[in-house]
């Protein structure tokens, strides 16, 4: 063999061990479309009453959107009880669809690892949205309870995933968690947003550095005027939870509006 074909076949291998596809692999992480698209999906959880496992029972059916609060995910959470959720796939890794990796075999080692580690957890299923809102096929994925921030982010990692989803606490509130930075747009795509913003929309967008322009990219569609005009935004109405960086206290978010309308309630100037 060639010394080309030895480094082929152990890089091959190494990346089979690991559970990589090796067939022209993306990099970690999703671009802008990409992330709202993974804001869009929705999650389809079957569970029964109690901790006690499926046999027997009457399974209650969940389906969570992100970015919203799901009343009866969460009066179950409260009931069991149970202090949160993550949902976590190991299909893709790295948005890779096809390797020398099945994906069920991906799937089996999450399962063998979940158990292993004595982790309470349920078969699930993500519903993907494709960037224009269409609904595609369906991943399987598992539900995790009772684990904390830090061993979902690992879970998530050690299974090489760009995003995941959790719920903190029994409150309900489903947040998509990136685990990857999201990549600068294609100057084509960036081009194609671009034109399709109108006036101060369009310059201030053009002003943006390309990360900035790839953050507000990947955001929901009716946050997008929100983060470029910032001098338009109404007190009236709800502001998004958090900036596009993250920052759940930032200005323009809605921490920062109720702060706000306190003010404009109770400041007297004279």
């Amino acid at each position: 063999m060639s010394a080309k074909g030895i480094y082929y076949h152990f890089v091959r291998k190494a990346r089979v061990e690991k559970g990589l596809p090796v067939v022209t692999p993306r990099p970690p992480g999703l671009h802008a479309n990409e992330v709202r698209s993974r804001r869009g999906e929705q999650f389809i959880l079957k569970l029964p009453p109690s901790t006690g496992g499926y046999e027997g029972a009457n399974l209650s059916q969940f389906t969570l959107s992100i970015g919203q609060i799901n009343h009866a995910f969460a009066s179950h959470l409260k009931n069991v009880p149970h202090y949160n959720a993550s949902l976590i796939s190991a299909w893709d890794p790295y948005a890779n669809p096809l390797g020398d990796v099945p994906n069920h075999l991906n799937h089996e080692r999450l399962a063998s690892y979940l158990r292993d580690c004595k982790c309470l957890h349920f078969e699930a299923m993500t519903t993907g949205v494709d960037h224009l809102g269409w609904y595609e096929g369906r991943r399987p994925c598992f539900v995790i309870f009772n684990i904390s921030k830090s061993r979902a982010d690992q879970i998530a990692d050690d299974f090489y995933q760009n995003t995941y989803v959790r719920i903190s606490n029994p409150l309900g509130f489903v947040k998509l968690e990136l685990r990857q930075p999201i990549h600068r747009p294609y100057p084509a795509l960036k081009d194609l947003w671009l034109n399709a913003l109108q006036g101060e929309a369009h310059e201030a967008a053009r002003a943006l550095s390309a990360d900035a322009q790839a953050q507000v990219m990947a955001l929901p569609e009716n946050e997008v005027l929100h983060w470029l005009l910032p001098h338009r935004r109404d007190l009236n109405q709800p502001w998004p939870i958090a900036s596009p960086d993250g920052d759940q206290r930032a200005p323009g978010t809605e921490w920062d509006r109720l702060a706000r309308l306190h003010k404009a309630i109770n400041w007297e100037p004279i």
